[in-house]
């Protein structure tokens, strides 16, 4: 008679697959047998060069497909809405792929003289296409927004020093703000003769604002730059100062003019020393060294008193202050790996450390038949359910070593069985970031634990009681025991027992895990530990979730 036994395997999950959708111009037009005679070998080549070619980043053979395409069609071999989108194309690979803008408006500009209503894809707007489009726009008259002519208000820094942020700074009018989806800079760096974008962030009220970094002011010279705010098309909304006409701000080895900020913030500092790269000026904590806070724009010690209005003191020289000492409740279940023959019989019992009891929880004691069922197939089981406080000290930057105190529950005391509830555990945490205690969000570590814990893990497990042993007709699998077994007991010829491997009481584990910080003194906590449990070995995995205070 086939048993099942044991824990059910584990199926694996299944994976979910995502679809990506090609931009929505590679679709086909008209009907073929309405359309110009060139129309379906110029659709074939627009979706080649732009579906293939383009995405992969092979900008020459894009470019060169989308020439012979339009070279092509000619005078009137294809219809106004396809030769417009080659030249769309066209535009957009000199402005995204090859950064030739001039060459992109001229494309844009001829597309949006054969058709009007030409418009750029949606899925391919970036702020250089957007850029040399609305210039075609303009240059053509077709089409262009209204709004395309407004001002950005920007007051230009007038200085900065050599390897200092320059903090730019906008404001967009009031009533293109619910449109604008994004505003971008421009900027051409002192010596260099190439615009690097960078786009901005939103501050307070209309204002949007980034550093340039010092990485591009090495040297004393000119920067250049300008802006743009554009909406969900990448359509221009409005700007400030132009490619051919740029705002600019002198780079100085020693400027006589106040430090530039954005309004209500600390200027930013000189990358000079290492330990100052990232500027004081700030949003909030994150943008921070580790063991600073950002009060009123600016990175102060966390340990320096400071108002709303700023720091009342310099920040720099002040030790970090960091939660060194940490109390946390945390919750484990355990899952066992476990496996056996014979499980029952009164010998395995007492050298394997299973217990096997009755459906009324008496020790079993019969005889079952070898090797017919009486097995646990290897796999996991659920077992004991911890509860622990522990408390950890920060030792070092990244290290914590600490314990833990709890109890368990689930385990077996019937028949005579004896658990252990107690959990003691020694645990040391290495964490993989640099200084990670000085800064929030998360917190990866590594661990290493070991201590005493008894981990009980209970499968059900079917007998056939043997016929010999119990005076039963051996050819009849049906026929009742006659005979009681060594407690006097007549047992079934065929019963389901509870068997519950005992493991322990010593344990050894390693692990893995991450700390989340949302505030200084509270971590959320999730981890998973390996452990072999000795000297009843079994191997057991314990994932862990706490709440962890610091003080």
């Amino acid at each position: 008679m086939p048993v099942r036994n044991g824990p059910a395997p584990c199926a694996p999950r299944a994976l979910l697959a995502i679809a990506v959708g090609l931009p929505g111009w590679l679709t086909a037009g008209a009907a073929a047998a309405q359309a110009p005679p060139r129309d379906a070998q110029a659709e074939a080549t627009l979706n080649e060069a732009m579906g293939t070619d383009y995405l992969e980043t092979r900008f020459d053979q894009a470019e060169r497909k989308l020439r012979a395409a339009i070279d092509a069609c000619g005078e009137s071999a294809c219809s106004p809405a396809v030769k417009a989108r080659l030249f769309v194309a066209l535009g957009s690979v000199l402005a995204q792929g090859r950064k030739e803008l001039g060459d992109a408006r001229d494309a844009f500009a001829d597309a949006l003289r054969i058709d009007p209503s030409a418009r750029l894809d949606p899925g391919l707007v970036t702020p250089e296409v957007s850029f040399a489009f609305e210039q075609a726009r303009a240059a053509t008259g077709a089409g262009a927004s209204a709004a395309a002519g407004a001002r950005l208000q920007m007051t230009p820094p007038p200085e900065q020093r050599v390897r200092t942020p320059v903090p730019l700074y906008i404001e967009v009018p009031a009533d293109l703000l619910p449109s604008v989806k994004q505003v971008t800079v421009w900027y051409l760096p002192p010596g260099e003769d190439e615009y690097r974008p960078l786009v901005m962030k939103k501050l307070r009220g209309q204002g949007f604002g980034i550093n340039v970094p010092c990485s591009a002011l090495e040297k004393e010279g000119t920067l250049r730059y300008h802006v743009a705010a554009v909406d969900e098309d990448g359509a221009i909304l409005a700007t400030a100062g132009a490619r051919d006409a740029p705002l600019a701000t002198a780079i100085k080895a020693r400027p006589a003019a106040a430090p530039p900020h954005w309004p209500g913030y600390a200027p930013p500092a000189t990358c000079a020393a290492p330990e100052k790269e990232r500027p004081r000026q700030c949003l909030d904590d994150r943008q921070c060294n580790g063991g600073l806070a950002c009060v009123g724009g600016s990175c102060v010690a966390r340990s320096t008193e400071a108002t709303s209005e700023g720091p009342s003191e310099a920040a720099s020289g002040v030790a970090p202050d960091v939660r060194r000492n940490w109390v946390s409740l945390t919750f484990s279940p355990d899952i066992a790996l476990l496996s056996g023959r014979d499980v029952c019989t009164v010998a395995s019992q007492a050298s394997d450390n299973f217990v096997c009891l009755r459906g009324d929880g008496t020790r079993y004691d019969g005889t079952p038949t070898p090797g017919v069922a009486d097995d646990v197939n290897l796999g996991f089981a659920l077992a004991t359910l911890r509860v622990a406080l522990a408390y950890d000290r920060l030792l070092l930057d990244n290290l914590t070593v600490g314990g833990r105190v709890g109890f368990a529950a689930g385990g077996t005391s019937g028949g005579g069985a004896s658990f252990l509830p107690l959990h003691l555990e020694a645990r040391a945490q290495y964490f993989l970031a640099a200084r990670p205690f000085e800064q929030l969000g998360a917190r990866p570590f590594v661990l290493a634990a070991a201590g005493v814990a008894q981990v009980d893990a209970e499968v059900d497990v079917e007998v056939l009681e043997d016929a010999a042993a119990c005076g039963a007709n051996a050819a009849d699998r049906t026929s009742p025991c006659t005979r009681p077994g060594r407690s006097g007991r007549l047992e079934p010829r065929q019963q389901t027992l509870a068997a519950t491997r005992q493991a322990g009481q010593g344990f050894a584990s390693v692990g893995v895990g991450v700390a989340y910080a949302p505030l200084d003194a509270v971590s959320l906590n999730l981890a998973l530990r390996a452990s072999l449990t000795f000297p009843a070995v079994t191997a057991v995995l314990s994932p862990e979730v706490g709440l962890s205070l610091g003080f």
